[in-house]
């Protein structure tokens, strides 16, 4: 079943071109389009800019890929109701195995759009299909535009053959490849000798399409929820002392931590929650709560460790009312397999002291204020970093957009000193292209006792103004050693940073 969010409670709204975006080198990028908006051509890896030429009321929205995927564990549990066995494709979609489930709904029509109503009522709008095999009924499901479909027994053959090749699970570059031969639906694809898909596209083609036409088994994982670990304190009575609050956090963290040990695992984010009394409200009684997070660089279980940062996170707690109870929390704890505890205290500096120093500040400052640099596939060099949370709670299942942009160093040597803008200075070469031999900087001039260039660097047209840089590696007779840049359109000079 493929989803797309819309308000609880209210009836389908017309369908209009919707996209979501992200931060890709520092250039918007859409990430997912509906329908609408692929009929109106917007693809995914288009610009905003170029998305909006395209399609000027476009609706976008900040692509959440953390977000997704917490509500698509949401939906398993919902999905039980339909099959012991849930299952959790990509991004975006819930495969469920349904043999002999269709007993207990009549058929395999009345469950499918049981499932279908269901997830409307909840706020979604979604595509089902039912077929023989997982592989089929993803295909079916995303390349057919029907609502609802159910494939009958021994018919996905017939019912895969006018879908496109990209419904069977493949990437870009393989959807690509069979395209520049004329090959863009699976009913061409059946036709062509297996031996020669192998030895041109690789294993991996054959291996998708055979799940999704049976001759090949695939198995379904169930998702099975993480139980959250929880520990509760009451005070007895609401209270604002800060050394109850001390005191609770002392005991609550203990026993939060006993329980992890008896997992053999830790945590790398928990919640400290404050219950307030209830207060009258027109539908009734209503209890508040305050919840803090608590992002660690770290997993850990130690509740000595975990009380000194709780202590600084509570200096910033801004209660409506006194607390009666405070509670400690996790959504999820990781394998902490080795952790050895300390026979005594001891202040002594060890390995995890950067960390230690990364989480105090992260609690005292905020997640978004305590960053590291991270590189990015870019070839401007002033576009091809961006700053990153250095506490990473993402999810383990749900892929890192930071894991889709990294890229490995670039092969020639970067300066460890980058100007946030490139500076412009006068230069002097000996030829109009040729590397320079003296430049003037900071009131100085210095004379280049040797360079090492160009290394040429350009960007696309679709980027906007197109940069086209020769830039050199320089070493002055004083030995200070530059990163220079002609700009081959206008021929200036520039200096972008220095190597220390």
């Amino acid at each position: 079943m493929r989803n797309e969010h819309k308000p609880a409670g209210q009836p389908n709204p017309v369908v209009h071109p919707v996209a979501t975006v992200a931060s890709y080198a520092g250039v918007l990028r859409v990430v997912h389009a509906n329908h609408a908006a692929y009929e109106q051509r917007i693809r995914p890896g288009h610009t905003l800019a170029e998305a909006n030429a395209m399609v000027p009321t476009l609706d976008t929205h900040d692509d959440d890929p953390i977000a997704d995927r917490h509500t698509l564990e949401t939906l398993t549990a919902w999905a039980d109701a339909f099959s012991p066995i849930v299952h959790i494709e990509g991004e975006d979609t819930l495969l469920l195995d349904v043999t002999g489930c269709h007993r207990l709904f009549g058929s395999e029509e009345t469950l499918l759009h049981r499932a279908i109503d269901g997830l409307e009522g909840l706020g979604y709008t979604s595509r089902g299909a039912v077929a023989d095999t997982p592989g089929g009924a993803w295909a079916i499901a995303h390349a057919r535009r029907a609502p609802a479909f159910v494939s009958a027994p021994g018919e996905v053959i017939a019912d895969l053959a006018l879908l496109p090749v990209w419904s069977l699970r493949i990437d870009d570059r393989t959807t690509d490849a069979l395209a520049s031969v004329g090959v863009d639906s699976v009913a061409s694809l059946l036709h062509l000798p297996r031996s020669s898909l192998a030895s041109r596209f690789g294993d991996t083609l054959l291996e998708h399409l055979d799940r999704a036409l049976g001759d090949l088994p695939e198995v379904l994982t169930p998702y099975r929820t993480q139980p959250e670990v929880t520990s509760r304190v009451s005070f007895g009575a609401p209270t604002t002392r800060f050394d109850t609050f001390h005191e609770g956090l002392r005991v609550v963290l203990e026993r939060f931590c006993d329980k992890l040990a008896q997992k053999v695992g830790g945590v790398r984010q928990l919640f400290v929650t404050f219950y307030c009394p209830e207060v009258p409200t027109e539908e009734g009684s209503q209890r508040r709560t305050v919840t803090l997070p608590m992002n660690l660089s770290q997993i850990t279980r130690s509740a000595k460790y975990l009380h000194s940062l709780a202590i600084v996170l509570i200096e910033k707690l801004n209660l409506p009312a006194p607390a009666d109870a405070l509670m400690v929390w996790a959504r999820e704890v990781d394998v902490l397999d080795g952790w050895q505890d300390e026979l005594f205290a001891t202040d002594a500096d060890d390995a995890h002291q950067l960390s230690r120093l990364v989480d105090r500040l992260t609690v005292r400052l905020g997640r978004e204020r305590v960053v590291r640099p991270q590189r990015l596939s870019e070839h401007q060099p002033e576009r091809a970093f961006q700053y990153t949370p250095c506490v990473d709670c993402k999810t383990r299942n749900a892929k890192s957009r930071d894991d889709r942009t990294s890229q490995s160093r670039p092969p020639d040597p970067r300066p460890l000193r980058l100007l946030r803008q490139p500076l412009e200075v006068a230069a002097t070469a000996v030829v109009p292209e040729g590397p320079p031999i003296a430049f003037q900087y900071q009131g100085m001039r210095h004379t280049i006792a040797n360079s090492v260039g160009p290394e040429r660097i350009e960007t696309g047209w679709w980027r906007g103004p197109h940069l086209k840089r020769d830039y050199y590696r320089v070493a002055t007779s004083d030995g200070r050693r530059f990163w220079l840049f002609r700009h081959r359109d206008t021929s200036r000079w520039f200096v972008h940073g220095w190597f220390d």
